[in-house]
């Protein structure tokens, strides 16, 4: 199977060739496997098992010397959760860390801006960083620079159970007040799933991207008595994330909020949602 890298900024996933249908993102750096070629669409599917078609000008393939460069080492972080062998690269992809960043023509502030990445894109480091600055290469061969607190930092050692939980739901409360997009994995715009996959992914950690629970992946259905912060909550064509005492924090289309928001199982709060509370199908775990 012939790789390919995601060089815009973000590509969006179709169901079908005919592009009506919109079920995922893809975000610049991602590396998916070519399928077939169908007039101007590729049939791909994704590091995490989705299957769909893009548009042939947001990818280009990648020589096999490629490869393992792009190939992203935060993804082997959490290995006994991921099932993965660690990455070989000597020096893998940054991720960024922050919902949306410029990536500029040179280090200062008042630079040209050459794309604007979402959180979760990668790019390739080029040499140390200077003066808070680090230049980097893009997916599409553009290289230019960026803060360099703007990437995610090496992991300097494994995560506890109480701080991976603590991380993931950081990582989802960074977008508070998104709006809801159907497919959607960003700043711009996202969906329940999308917020859960998200969250698990920059912490290392590839989830099944849809509302269900599904074999191979790391989440296992656990009894609702054992559900902690950052375990996933499973409605009728919906997830959520726990929070505590209650509360979860979710992206849902709901008219009335529109996005990603917290809500509650508890009746007597504020913030109740009783119509998701009524139908609480279960609850998954990766720990």
């Amino acid at each position: 199977m012939q790789e390919a890298l995601v060089i815009v900024p973000k590509a969006l996933l179709y169901e079908t060739a005919r592009a009506a249908s919109v079920s995922d993102e893809l975000l610049s750096g991602w590396m998916v496997g070519i399928q077939q070629h169908r007039g101007d669409f590729l049939e791909i599917t994704t590091q995490y098992g989705y299957r769909g078609w893009v548009h042939a000008s947001a990818v280009r393939l990648l020589r096999p010397e490629e490869c393992c460069l792009w190939e992203l080492g935060h993804l082997a972080s959490q290995g006994t959760a991921l099932g993965n062998s660690p990455v070989t690269s000597p020096s893998p992809p940054a991720v960024i860390r922050h919902p949306m960043i410029d990536v500029l023509d040179s280090p200062k502030v008042q630079a040209k801006a050459l794309a604007t990445l979402f959180m979760g894109s990668a790019v390739i480091p080029l040499g140390s960083q200077k003066e808070g600055w680090q230049k980097v290469r893009l997916a599409d061969g553009q290289c230019g620079y960026l803060p360099s607190c703007m990437l995610l930092p090496p992991a300097e050692k494994e995560h506890t159970q109480d701080s991976l939980r603590r991380a993931i739901l950081e990582y989802a409360c960074s977008f508070l007040g998104t709006p809801y997009r159907w497919g959607g994995k960003t700043r711009e715009g996202i969906d329940c799933s999308g917020l859960t996959f998200m969250s698990y992914y920059m912490c290392g950690i590839l989830i099944y991207r849809d509302a269900v629970l599904a074999e191979g992946y790391p989440v296992h259905a656990i009894p609702f008595s054992r559900v902690k912060p950052a375990d996933l909550l499973y409605f009728p064509g919906h997830v959520a994330l726990f929070m505590g005492d209650g509360k979860y924090i979710h992206s849902t289309g709901d008219i009335r909020t529109f996005g990603c928001t917290v809500n509650s199982l508890d009746p007597k709060d504020p913030d109740y949602r009783a119509d998701l509370a009524g139908c609480l199908k279960g609850a998954g775990s990766i720990f």
